[in-house]
C-alpha cells in the first residue's frame, strides 16, 4: 500500500470516528443539565430546584446519559463499521454489534475456563465488566478494532451471492460467518496481549500528562495545523477517550480519557474541583477569541470597496466558531491565500494553549460557546475557572488581530478583499477536464439546488467519475477515478470554503450544512442514469 493509499485511509478513518464522536455533545449537554439541577450551589440560589423532582430527574439525566461513556467501546465497533461500509451501512454495523457480543462472552467463558478471572475489587487490576460480564479492559480499542475489520470485510464481502442450497449464507451473512471466529480468536489474544499493551499505554499516558506546559502547547499546534488533511481528529480522540488521555475513578466507576473524566466528575457532588486534566484541550479559546480577532484584523485590512462583501462572508463563518465551534469556514477562508497565516496561526493556537496550563485554569473548553456555558456556568468557579479563562481569551483575541493584521499589511498577504481576485490559466488538461464532463452538462444543467451540485458533479468530472460521496462534519468526502478530470473552477461556482486534492480523493469544505450538500448531490446523481 502506496503512501497516497495510506493518507487516504486515515482521511476515511477519521471521518467514520466522527459518526460516535458526535453522539457526545448531545449527551453533554445532558450530563450539564442533570449536574445543574443537583448542584447545591444552583439549587440554593434558585429554590425552585429544591425538592424530590429536580432531585431524582437529575439522578436519571446523570446515570442515563454516562451509560454512553460507559459502553463506548460498542457504540465504536458499530459507527466504525457504519462509517468505513461503503454500502449496506446498516447491515455492518448490525454485524458488528453480535461480533462485540460474540467478543465479550467468549473472553469471558476463556478467562473462566483458565482460572484467569480476578476475585473481588477489580479497580485497578486491567479487568472490568462490561454488559454484566468480567473481562480484560481493552477500553474503545477493541470496538475501534473490531468495527474496522468488520468494515473491511463488510466491503469485500457482503455483495457476494453464493448459488444453491448455501444461498442463505451469502451477502452480509457471509461477513458475519467470516468475523465470528475472528471476533473469537481476538477475544482469546487479547486476554494475553492486553495487560502488557495497557501497562505501557498507561505509561505512555502518564508521559504525555507528565510532559508538563510543553506537552499542552505541542498538542495546541499539532491539533491546529493537521485541520487542512482531515487528520486531527486522529491526534485529539485517543486523549479524549483512552487511557492516553490518563484514567480516573469517579463515583466507583473508571473513566479513561479527559472527556470522560470530566464529564463524569461533573455530576460527583463530593469533587470540589475537575481534575487538571481537562486543560489538555483548551479548544474552545480560539474557536471564540483568537479566530474572532484573525476575522477583525482581516476585514479592516480589505479594500474599503469590498469591505461590505468581506464583512457578508466573515461574520457567519465567525458566528460559527464562535457558537458550535465549527472553525474550518474561517479558516479556510485565509488557509490557501495566505498559509503563513496559518502556520501562524496553529503556533498561537499552541501558546495559549500552553498559557492554559501554565497558570492551571480548569476549564470545560473543547467546543464554542454553547458549549462552554452549559459545561462550565453551572459548576461554579469552585469546580472550574472560567472567568480567568474568558479574561485570557481577550487577551488571546487582541494577539491574534496584532499579529494578523501586522503579517497582512507588511507582507501584503492576499486575503478576503485584498488586491484582485484569483486568476488561472487553464491547460490543456484543463480543457480536457472540462470535455470529459460535458456530457452531463445537457442532464443537470437545469438540476442546479440549493447548493448547486450541478457545478459539484460537473468539476469532479461528471457521474462517472465519481465513486463515493460521503461527509463529515464541514466537508464533503469524494473518491473519484481520474484525478485529471477535476475542475476546481467550476467546483468553486458552488462557493464551497476550500478544496483539498490527495489523488483520488477530494475534499470540499463547505461548513456545518455540508450533509444537506452531501444529499442534495447523491440526489441528482442518482437521477443520472
Amino acid at each position: 500500500m502506496n503512501k497516497q493509499a495510506v493518507t487516504a485511509y486515515l482521511s476515511d478513518l477519521s471521518r467514520a470516528m466522527l459518526a460516535p464522536i458526535y453522539v457526545l455533545p448531545m449527551v453533554g449537554l445532558a450530563i450539564a443539565i442533570g449536574a445543574a439541577v443537583t448542584n447545591p450551589s444552583i439549587v440554593s440560589f434558585i429554590p425552585f430546584f429544591d425538592n424530590a423532582f429536580f432531585a431524582g430527574a437529575g439522578k436519571i439525566l446523570k446515570w442515563g446519559t454516562l451509560s454512553v461513556l460507559i459502553n463506548l467501546h460498542i457504540i465504536f465497533a458499530v459507527g466504525l463499521s457504519m462509517g468505513l461500509a461503503k454500502k449496506d451501512k446498516h447491515l455492518a454495523g448490525f454485524n458488528a454489534l453480535i461480533l462485540y457480543f460474540v467478543y465479550l462472552y467468549s473472553m469471558n467463558t476463556y478467562m473462566s475456563i483458565n482460572g484467569l478471572l480476578i476475585q473481588g475489587e477489580l479497580r485497578g487490576t486491567g479487568q472490568s465488566n462490561v454488559l454484566g460480564l468480567q473481562v480484560v479492559d481493552t477500553g474503545i480499542f477493541v470496538g475501534m478494532l473490531l468495527g474496522i475489520l468488520n468494515a473491511a470485510v463488510h466491503n469485500k464481502y457482503s455483495q457476494k451471492v453464493i448459488q444453491g442450497a448455501l444461498a442463505l449464507y451469502g451477502e452480509s451473512r457471509l461477513v458475519l460467518l467470516i468475523m465470528i471466529p475472528v471476533a473469537m480468536f481476538l477475544s482469546i489474544a487479547f486476554t494475553h496481549i492486553w495487560p502488557p499493551v495497557q501497562h505501557a499505554i498507561q505509561d505512555a499516558g502518564s508521559h504525555i500528562m507528565g510532559s508538563g506546559h510543553i506537552g499542552v502547547g505541542i498538542y495546541g499546534f499539532l491539533e491546529r495545523i493537521l485541520i487542512p488533511t482531515g487528520l486531527h481528529h486522529l491526534l485529539w480522540i485517543p486523549l479524549h477517550f483512552t487511557e492516553v488521555g490518563s484514567c480516573a475513578d469517579v463515583s466507583g466507576q473508571t473513566y479513561c480519557g479527559i472527556e470522560n473524566i470530566f464529564l463524569a466528575e461533573m455530576t460527583d457532588p463530593t469533587i470540589t474541583r475537575l481534575s487538571s486534566t481537562v486543560v489538555y484541550d483548551a479548544r474552545s479559546l480560539v474557536k471564540i477569541f483568537g479566530l474572532t480577532g484573525a476575522a477583525l484584523a482581516m476585514y479592516h485590512c480589505a479594500d474599503e470597496s469590498k469591505k461590505s462583501h468581506v464583512k457578508a462572508i466573515l461574520v457567519p463563518a465567525v458566528a460559527s466558531s464562535i457558537l458550535v465551534g465549527v472553525t474550518e469556514p474561517i479558516e479556510f477562508s485565509f488557509l490557501f491565500v495566505a498559509p503563513l497565516l496559518f502556520v501562524v496561526h496553529a503556533i498561537l493556537c499552541g501558546a495559549f494553549m500552553l498559557l492554559v496550563s501554565v497558570f492551571d485554569i480548569v476549564t470545560i473548553g473543547k467546543g464554542g460557546l454553547i458549549d462552554l456555558i452549559m459545561y462550565n456556568i453551572p459548576l461554579g468557579v469552585a469546580k472550574t475557572d472560567w472567568p480567568y479563562y474568558l479574561l485570557l481569551g481577550v487577551a488571546q483575541c487582541a494577539t491574534y488581530y496584532v499579529v494578523f493584521r501586522l503579517l497582512i499589511m507588511k507582507l501584503n498577504l492576499k486575503t478576503l478583499g485584498r488586491g484582485d481576485a484569483e486568476m488561472k490559466l487553464h491547460t490543456k488538461a484543463d480543457y480536457k477536464a472540462k470535455k470529459a464532463a460535458e456530457p452531463v452538462v445537457a442532464t443537470i444543467n437545469n438540476v442546479m439546488g440549493k447548493y448547486n451540485s450541478a457545478a459539484i458533479i460537473k468539476g469532479l468530472g461528471g457521474k462517472e467519475n465519481i465513486v463515493d460521496v460521503q461527509n463529515c462534519y464541514t466537508r464533503l468526502r469524494v473518491e473519484i477515478r481520474h484525478p485529471e478530470r477535476v475542475d476546481e473552477s467550476i467546483i468553486q461556482e458552488a462557493n464551497p470554503l476550500g478544496l483539498v486534492r490527495n489523488g483520488q480523493n477530494i475534499q470540499i469544505i463547505f461548513g456545518s450544512h455540508v450533509a444537506l450538500v452531501r444529499q442534495e448531490v447523491n440526489d441528482v446523481l442518482a437521477m443520472l442514469n
